[in-house]
């Protein structure tokens, strides 16, 4: 199939089907290329929280440590001595070791943090909170202690039991070590980290909220209800768009704090450049596929329309369309090629044209020969009517067919005019079948044609061949009788003129071999009548005019004279 195309409409094809091999690998490369990337944002994204998340842990770690090592301190066991109930002086002092142990913990921490100490036997209190006083009260320890470090006012507070086991029933242990933190520590850290641009993390839980940095905006309480729809693991991330902008949000759960450690990364500000150049690439390639349609359009127009319609008029020509012409508004090599053909052209219909008038001519004379021939049986078998009816005395018989037969041989003897009004044709014709009624009784006609059509001309002679064929070929050979109908009609284009017999009527294959002889030159095989009509109207009206064939339903055949309105008028 692609072989059959034109030249043009392959170069076509071939160009759209490398622009669409290019950009197929252009996309698939940069969503490769984009994949990779991404993959590595997300990597970088996780790898920087994590440590983020470490560095925080570490410090809590410290914290958790120091709470639960510190009940092994001497002081601690020798500020619990039970000989000190009568020596409230030597427990204050030991106290005081005990709170400057602390201060210098703190002062050595990272984080600054309230240490403080229950001792549920002695029901006292030490707490690095100077400026709070801490009483010792009994309902606050009757319930079982968390494990972990919970979040109260803004702070994070941790409780350790001594024994350990006493964690369930606090009010048991010997000592109850609560440190506690406060939140903007973590917040220090967050301003920190964005500070060394490594991200904007957060701090989210599903109950308390966010912690965040100093200069929180609007787009992490949009993360945040992200965040709350969805099922969170222990590590993950997942994309999503924010007014438009696509992030990517990692997260970690804290294992000590229970939070979740969060940072987000607006992706399309990395991708930009690699976007950026795919818009470029994308644009180059809208600029070219529009300078390849202006560029094919000129071409379309400069070398394949006019070959198109060289290629159309060599086909109008080889089909014998003669008249055909060749017009080229443009000064280019197509415009001598155009003027040749047509000069071509114009010579061959020149040709043909005398031909055929040649052809004509001589047949027209040939017409006119037989015009000024009598036909010696029909006027023998006439004469011989006249004589018998003379014979059997019938008067009327004999006047009729002398009047008719006289009528008929002075229409068809006059030759000085090629065209005839309807109405002379139709009285030529009616004088015909009357003649051929007295012969023939049992054949009957009718005429019907329009009265605003007689006026109307066509060439002479062109309804008695039909209805002598009808006679001859289509009523003599039955033995019932026949009939023939003469009727006419017409649009503001057309006339025609049909001639319907009850005859014999033909095979298809006659009927078709008829027609085909109508527009194939005359030979002493075919009949000259209808021949002769079809070719005078077709030369005078067009190809539109002249002859046509139909079976009538009674058996016999139906002939149509066809020929344009507006010529004679």
């Amino acid at each position: 199939m692609f072989a059959r195309l034109n030249v043009f409409t392959k170069i076509t094809l071939l160009f759209v089907a490398l622009l669409v091999l290019v950009l197929f690998l252009y996309t698939y490369s940069n969503r490769e290329s984009v994949r990779v990337i991404e993959h590595e944002i997300q990597n970088n994204t996780m790898n920087h929280l994590s440590t983020f998340a470490d560095s925080i842990e570490s410090n809590i770690y410290q914290l958790s440590l120091y709470g639960m090592s510190i009940g092994q301190d001497s002081s601690i066991q020798e500020y619990q001595r039970p000989d000190y109930k009568d020596v409230p002086y030597e427990r204050v002092k030991v106290g005081s070791a005990i709170l400057e142990k602390m201060n210098l913990y703190n002062a050595a921490s990272k984080w600054y943090s309230t240490i403080t100490l229950y001792f549920p036997r002695l029901q006292k209190v030490i707490s690095t909170d100077y400026y709070a006083y801490i009483p010792y009260t009994e309902d606050e320890f009757s319930k079982p202690l968390s494990k972990s470090w919970a979040y109260k006012h803004n702070q994070f507070e941790w409780y350790t039991t001594d024994p350990t086991t006493a964690i369930d029933t606090p009010g048991k242990s010997r000592l109850i070590t609560k440190i506690s933190f406060p939140v903007h520590h973590l917040i220090s850290m967050l301003d920190q980290n964005k500070l060394n641009n490594k991200g904007d993390p957060f701090m989210f839980h599903p109950e308390f909220g966010l912690i965040s940095n100093t200069s929180g905006n609007g787009t992490l309480t949009a993360i945040q209800s992200k965040l709350k729809e969805m099922p969170l693991q222990e590590k993950g991330g997942f994309t999503t768009t924010l007014d438009r902008t696509e992030y990517y949000v990692s997260y970690i759960q804290s294992g000590s704090l229970g939070w979740y450690y969060v940072d987000y990364v607006p992706m399309q500000q990395i991708l930009g450049p690699i976007t950026n150049s795919r818009n470029l690439f994308y644009a180059s390639i809208a600029v070219l596929i529009a300078m390849s349609v202006v560029v094919l359009y000129v071409l379309y127009r400069s070398v394949q329309l006019p070959l198109l319609q060289l290629v159309k008029g060599t086909n109008r020509l080889s089909t014998g369309d003669f008249s055909v012409r060749l017009h080229h508004s443009s000064r280019t090599e197509f415009s001598l090629l155009f003027a040749r053909f047509n000069i071509m052209a114009q010579r061959i219909q020149e040709l043909i044209e005398n031909v055929y008038e040649e052809q004509l001519r001589r047949r027209e004379a040939t017409l006119k020969q037989l015009q000024s021939q009598i036909n010696p049986h029909f006027l023998y078998n006439c004469l011989f009517y006249i004589k018998n009816m003379a014979r059997m005395k019938n008067e009327k018989a004999v006047v009729a067919m002398a009047l008719n037969l006289g009528e008929y041989y002075r229409y068809i003897t006059r030759s000085e005019n090629d065209q005839a009004t309807i109405k002379e044709e139709l009285n030529m014709v009616k004088n015909y079948l009357e003649i051929q009624a007295l012969r023939l009784e049992r054949m009957h006609f009718n005429i019907d044609v329009p009265d605003d059509m007689l006026h109307k001309t066509l060439p002479r002679l062109s309804l008695q061949p039909i209805v002598e064929n009808a006679i001859i070929h289509g009523i003599e050979p039955r033995t019932e009788d026949g009939h023939i109908n003469i009727t006419g009609y017409h649009t503001d284009e057309m006339c025609t003129i049909t001639v319907e017999d009850s005859g014999l009527g033909m095979t298809e294959n006659q009927m078709q071999e008829l027609v085909d002889n109508l527009n194939k030159p005359l030979d002493g095989n075919m009949g000259c009548g209808t021949w002769n009509v079809h070719q005078r109207l077709s030369f005078l009206y067009g190809e539109d005019a002249g002859l046509s064939y139909k079976h009538t339903p009674g058996g016999g055949v139906k002939v149509s004279i066809t020929w344009y309105n507006n010529i004679n008028e």
